[in-house]
Order: C-alpha cells, then structure tokens, then sequence
C-alpha cells in the first residue's frame, strides 16, 4: 500500500482540489458552498421569495460558491423591512414600496449567524403590491462591493469552524461507525471542504480507516451467507447462490481471502460431482488505475451518496437573526 500521503494528495485530486488553506486565495473559498434559501420567518411575500432566491443564487455564484453541496447546513439568506407602501395618485393607480434588504449568511445546524450586510434601499412600483415588491428586488446589484466583502467574511468564518470542530466531527463519525453507522460517518467526514486543509487530511484519513471497517464488517457477512448458501445445496445451483455473495465482497475486504479459498473448494466440489467447469474469479480492481485511486473513489463514492442532504433536513424556521 502506498504511503497514506500519496492516499491523502489522491483524495485531493479526485475532488480536484489540491487547495492550501490560505485565507488570501478567493478560489480556494469555491470549495465551500452557500446554501441561498429563504427563511419561513422571513418577512418576504411567498410570491416574491423566487425572485430573491435567485438573486441570492447569483450572488453565490458569482463569489464561487455555487458548487453542489454535500451538506447545506451553511446557508445565505435575506430579509427586507418595507420602509414605506403607498398609493400613488396615477391612472391607473399603482403600489409603491421602498424596502431596506439585509443578507445573511450562517450554520443552519447550529442557528449561527457568521456575517451580515445591510444594502441600499430598493425601490418599486407596480399594479399590485406583489409586482412592486419584485420590482424593488430587482434594484439589488449582486456585484456590490458591499455583498463581496460580506461574503468572504462568511467564508472565513465557515473555514474556522471546520479548522476549530475537526476532532469533534472525527469523534462523531467514529461513533457513528461504533453503531455500525458506517456511511454516515464517512459522509460526515467528506463534507470537510478541501480548502481547510489540515482538517480535510484529518477527515480523509479517519474516512479511510471508517471505510476498511465497513468492508471489513459487509464482506465478513457476505462471506457467511455464502458459505450457508453452499453448504445449504453443494450442487450446482448452490454454487451459484454462493457465488451471488461472493461478487459483492469488495476487493480490499479482509474477507476476500476466504472467499477465494471458499470459490477454490466450490470448483473442486462441483468439477467431482457434476464434471463440470464452475468458473468464478473474485471481483478485483483495474489493474491499470492505482489501487490506492480506486479505493479513494469508493470511498468517495459512499460518501456522496449518503451526504447529500436535502435543505429542509435543517430546521429552516427561525434562527432569531432578525
């Protein structure tokens, strides 16, 4: 096996993100991800929160933080406090409002709010006071120096958090793999960006130890249902149940060595009764890709699969941030 720092830089790169943990560098930032949501405390109108989520996608976007997520805990957010609503004396009449926008950006996990921005005044007009509300919205310029500045303290907050609480995740995903949990503690370790360098060599190398576990446990208890399976009907039949089993032990697995020693004795048993040719190899990996590349990528694999959290899995009602 090679050295876990060559395991460590093949993680990196997988993720295409071989990212120092440098406070200075704003591409480094894109590997963190905002969640724009709108907040059901929020004094937004239902039909207008579609305007602003936009608005706030824009702003991620435009700041590298647009990227897929696998957690959504943090979060961007706005709020507007309506300064003033009339009617104006024109034919026909129409809804005027001037708004004052605040944006937000924090843990919904924790209810921590990490950065703030209070932007210009907004303005609009129309038929209804739904149409003059998107109308204001409009006026928010997602390129305002202001909204960059109060998105990069954000960041930075984001990246100490993960730099502060990377024993605590380490410490929860182990438990969670004491609880035979063993997908869930690698999904929690993969959402550690890789722009926190130290955290995220920390997080990989404990995923990686969580992985051989879990392969470990799956192949023990493929390799016992298959053995029952053959002792169960040592026929032809048989054989194939077992062999069933025996294609799902992954090929790091500890238990691989006694499922090729059980696929030998299952050959030799079927050659005896039937003369017949059973032919069957344990899975293996591409012997032209890395080993240790392949490995990373199930790894990676499992813990895309059970991080990706939708955003109502936070409870997105109120955090007390206005």
């Amino acid at each position: 096996m090679k050295q876990l720092l060559t395991s460590i830089l093949l993680i990196a790169a997988c993720f295409a993100a071989a990212a120092q943990n440098n406070e200075d560098k704003a591409d480094d930032y894109g590997r963190i991800a905002l969640t724009p949501v709108i907040l059901q405390e929020s004094s937004i109108p239902p039909a207008a929160s579609n305007v602003v989520l936009n608005k706030l996608t824009q702003m991620v976007t435009k700041n590298g933080l647009g990227a897929d997520s696998f957690d959504p805990r943090f979060i961007i957010t706005a709020n507007m406090v309506e300064l003033s609503h009339e009617t104006t004396a024109t034919a026909p009449a129409m809804q005027a409002l001037v708004l004052s926008p605040t944006l937000y950006i924090g843990d919904a996990a924790t209810g921590t709010l990490y950065a703030t921005c209070a932007l210009k005044q907004i303005k609009g007009a129309g038929t209804n006071d739904t149409k003059a509300y998107m109308q204001a919205v409009k006026g928010i310029r997602v390129d305002d120096p202001a909204v960059q500045r109060f998105i990069e303290t954000g960041k930075k907050r984001i990246i100490e958090w993960y730099n502060s609480q990377i024993d605590f995740l380490i410490s929860e995903a182990n438990s969670l793999a004491g609880q035979d949990k063993y997908d869930e503690g690698i999904a929690l370790l993969f959402t550690v960006p890789t722009v926190c360098k130290e955290a995220f060599d920390k997080a990989m190398r404990a995923a990686e130890v969580i992985f051989q576990q879990k392969i470990d446990v799956e192949g023990a208890a493929l390799l016992n249902a298959a053995t029952h399976a053959w002792n169960a009907s040592q026929n032809w039949a048989g054989a194939n149940e077992a062999a069933g089993y025996l294609s799902q032990i992954h090929p790091l697995s500890s238990a691989v060595a006694g499922g090729m020693a059980l696929s030998k004795t299952i050959a030799a048993r079927v050659k005896e009764l039937d003369n017949r040719e059973w032919d069957f190899a344990m899975k293996q990996f591409d012997a032209n890709v890395s080993l240790e590349s392949q490995r990373i990528s199930a790894m990676a694999e499992v813990g895309k699969a059970m991080a990706k959290r939708p955003v109502n899995y936070y409870n997105m009602n109120s955090f007390g941030w206005w």
